[in-house]
């Protein structure tokens, strides 16, 4: 068995989750199994199965003219930090309680660390028309390369500053620009947080009226720039629900 991929070391932040990714060839087609050694240094490697860790791991492998397997752990906590190794063999006697193997399992490790996610204040002011945006990062050890804005997956501005603040300025109403805006911290990892612009229900007419002849289609629009959307509308007529 030899390994044509081999899982990569990552930083990853808590509640975060990884993934890892293992790939080995051989005649017959290896087994790969996944350990982990924690950074305590009493602690030795353990295997890991689909389901461990309250069912936070997840273990996918296929094995066809190879074998692939994925490992992936949702919602990291600091326990989670440490030496995750995919293991390959196939030995025919690889899994045997008394007969050691012939050909040992070979061994490709990652380190994964999890850093504590830092706390990020976030505020919407408006002055003289303009929204400021603003998101200021708890004290963290992580250096911070720039910082991104993004909103409906559109960057809206960027720099490379190293601080802890940044802000964006929106010129127009809250009305107009209602949604969720994310700021980026360009780090690794990279730490993500989210400003929220609320803006109540308030009901506008597409159109004030409309014209057709008997026996035409009429369609009728109203829209609404609130945010959170609103989840049910009712329409009227001459003050009766229809």
């Amino acid at each position: 068995a030899g390994f044509i991929k081999s899982p990569l070391s990552q930083k990853r932040l808590t509640q975060d989750s990884v993934e890892l990714y293992c790939e080995a060839i051989g005649n017959p087609i290896p087994e790969i199994q996944w350990w982990f050694e924690g950074n305590d240094p009493n602690e030795t490697y353990a295997q890991l199965w689909d389901g461990a860790r309250q069912d936070r791991v997840k273990i996918n492998a296929t094995y066809n003219l190879h074998s692939t397997s994925t490992i992936s752990i949702a919602n990291l906590t600091g326990d989670d930090s440490g030496m995750y190794e995919c293991r390959a063999s196939n030995d025919p006697d690889r899994n045997h309680l008394s007969k050691s193997p012939k050909v040992k399992w070979i061994r490709s490790q990652a380190n994964v660390f999890v850093i504590e996610r830092p706390e990020i204040a976030t505020q919407v002011t408006e002055s003289s028309g303009k929204l400021i945006l603003s998101c200021n990062m708890s004290a963290s050890h992580i250096p911070i390369k720039g910082h991104k804005w993004i909103h409906k997956d559109k960057t809206l501005e960027e720099d490379e500053e190293p601080g802890a603040f940044t802000s964006y300025t929106i010129n127009g109403k809250r009305e107009e620009h209602s949604g969720v805006y994310e700021c980026v911290y360009e780090a690794n990892p990279q730490i993500r947080g989210q400003v929220n612009i609320s803006v109540p229900p308030q009901v506008t007419a597409y159109k004030k009226s409309e014209h057709g002849n008997e026996g035409d289609t009429g369609v009728l629009t109203c829209k609404n720039p609130s945010f959170p959307a609103v989840t049910t509308w009712s329409w009227y007529k001459s003050g009766h629900g229809v």
